[in-house]
């Protein structure tokens, strides 16, 4: 486990960095609050929030880009640019993935100009008012109703056991108490998430020509739920209703975001099956000198399977086999060029 005080200085030098770089000469607005699972225990993983390029109220030119925050026991805290008063459509999309990857959505923020904090409430939309058709959500949650002929069933089952216990006296105790099994079964049914058997697909590449004309790529599989799908362009988080949509396994690229000669898709995603357990490793610092020369760092553990780690460069997701190479543990970055110089930050998620 990460040291508490550690992580609260990573998470401000990097916070620093941010607000230095990205945001230089811009008034920052401070989002302060507590993250709930839908069971009211508090939200542990990480929350990354993209944004397109826009222009701020002072005139600045704010980047394309992404930055991540660790949530940890719920708490929230990030400061980010004004949209409200900068150009047409400017806006956040805020995708949460939690520490044990069963439970992911996304929100839609317009953060609006504020010298106290502000909570999520204030900042949240339902849609980002750009026709992408902003998306939230959270774990897939199986109530009665989605269980086709589930609650008939049950009305029969309760209905038989009340005549039941009305003609046979002898035996009503018994029926009570099949009657309670039953209505511990609806709580268990209503209270159910999806399984925990899944089968996580990593760092796939789409099918589909990839020439700066074909639109349309084909997952292996549908995500599920579609929410799952993390899609990468040149290591850079895409949007699902801004860059491209998702229609079962199909995905298809909104004009300006069409890949060019030269680009690399890579997809992250669940979908249904039995896979094996695992365990999850987030935003670990990997073992070595930053110094620009040196290029192997270690793991706490090797992932398993090899593509399940996603590396990141100030941000930016690093191709595996291509910027660096895995054996074990072991982290070897290809030459001087990619490797980390000196004040980069290096992340890591994975399962082993």
């Amino acid at each position: 486990m990460q040291n508490p005080r550690r992580s609260l200085s990573k998470f401000f030098i990097c916070l620093t960095l941010f607000a230095n770089c990205a945001f230089a000469q811009s008034n920052l607005t401070q989002i302060l609050d507590t993250v709930y699972n839908a069971d009211k225990s508090p939200f542990n993983g990480t929350v990354i929030i993209s944004w397109s390029g826009f222009t701020g109220s002072s005139g600045n030119t704010i980047a394309p880009h992404s930055t991540s925050a660790q949530i940890v026991n719920g708490a929230l805290s990030v400061f980010l640019v004004p949209t409200t008063t900068a150009s047409a459509c400017a806006y956040y999309l805020a995708t949460y993935n939690s520490s044990d990857g069963t439970v992911t959505w996304t929100e839609i923020w317009e953060v609006p100009p504020s010298t106290t904090p502000l909570t999520l409430s204030q900042v949240r939309q339902p849609d980002s008012g750009c026709g992408d058709g902003g998306t939230s959500g959270g774990g897939d949650t199986i109530s009665i109703g989605d269980v086709t002929g589930l609650s008939s069933d049950l009305n029969a089952i309760n209905g038989s056991l009340t005549a039941l216990t009305a003609t046979v006296n002898g035996v009503s105790s018994s029926v009570t108490s099949l009657g309670s099994q039953v209505s511990n079964l609806t709580s268990i049914l209503n209270g159910l998430t999806s399984t925990t058997s899944v089968v996580f697909v990593d760092a796939e590449s789409p099918s589909g020509a990839i020439n700066g004309t074909n639109a349309v790529f084909t997952l292996s599989a549908p995500p599920v739920p579609p929410a799952s799908l993390t899609l990468y362009r040149n290591g850079m988080v895409l949007r699902n209703g801004v860059d491209y949509t998702l229609a079962v396994s199909t995905i298809t690229f909104a004009a300006p975001s069409v890949p060019k000669s030269g680009d690399y898709l890579e997809a992250f995603y669940r979908t249904a099956g039995t896979g094996a357990t695992s365990k999850f490793a987030d935003e670990e610092v990997p073992a070595g000198t930053i110094n620009g020369t040196n290029l192997t760092f270690t793991l706490l553990a090797p992932p398993k399977p090899a593509l399940s780690l996603k590396l990141y460069k100030n941000g930016i997701l690093l191709e595996q086999n291509n910027d660096y190479t895995l054996s074990g543990a072991t982290i070897t970055f290809a030459n001087t060029t990619v490797t980390p110089q000196s004040g980069d930050s290096i992340v890591a998620y994975y399962r082993y």
